[in-house]
């Protein structure tokens, strides 16, 4: 139990230090005052604040595959949908073989083999962010994990609408209309969504380690 002690801190010291520093910016616009309402420091804060959304997302799910690996878990007793990081050759395997007979028979037998297979060789990228963490991504990856989605319906638009959505139209060179925001406020959601997600990882934590 020590051992899943020392993941569920040191999933908290990574949200407070990401935390930390979105305070921090909260200070320097508190400092800027009006002036950085509309200019390129708010389109500076809206770009960090979904860059430590997503960070922190994968930074979650490496703690948690590690931690699985850790444990010894079997991919099947956690969640079957994992599965899919044990099977992403075969299945391009299988659709370069046009999906035959004979591949398919091949792609049984090796799916019987993983399902007894545990998280050594599991690829994190299937749960990983792409740099689009909307909320049906989110939802995706949860569902492939056995996570329950519930949590963030509540704040679903926000996040698809001003977390991602703005940060895509500044990366891409578009200027958002930041006219009825408080750039404050969308830090301070962002470090909400930062502790849902952590509180999301390490209940699933927890209850693997039962």
């Amino acid at each position: 139990m020590s051992d899943v002690f020392q993941f569920l801190s040191d999933l908290d010291s990574i949200r407070l230090r990401r935390a930390k520093e979105l305070s921090e910016i909260k200070v320097r616009m508190n400092e800027l005052g009006s002036i950085a309402q509309f200019g390129v420091q708010s389109k500076a804060v809206i770009v960090l604040s979904y860059s430590h959304w997503e960070g922190f997302y994968n930074d979650c799910v490496s703690l948690y595959i590690d931690f699985l690996r850790e444990a010894r878990k079997k991919v099947s007793d956690v969640s079957w949908p994992m599965l899919i990081g044990l099977l992403q050759s075969d299945f391009q395997r299988l659709r370069d073989r046009n999906h035959s007979q004979l591949a398919a028979v091949e792609f049984i037998l090796r799916f019987q083999e993983v399902t007894r297979g545990d998280f050594l060789n599991f690829d994190k990228e299937v749960v990983s962010s792409r740099s689009n963490l909307d909320f049906r991504k989110l939802k995706d990856n949860f569902e492939v994990m056995g996570f329950d989605c519930s949590p963030f319906l509540r704040w679903r638009l926000k996040i698809d609408n001003e977390l991602v959505r703005w940060r895509h139209s500044i990366a891409h060179g578009d200027d958002p209309d930041l006219s009825t925001i408080d750039i404050r406020e969308h830090v301070t959601f962002t470090q909400r969504m930062l502790l849902v997600l952590s509180d999301c990882f390490q209940n699933n934590i927890m209850n693997c380690a039962e």
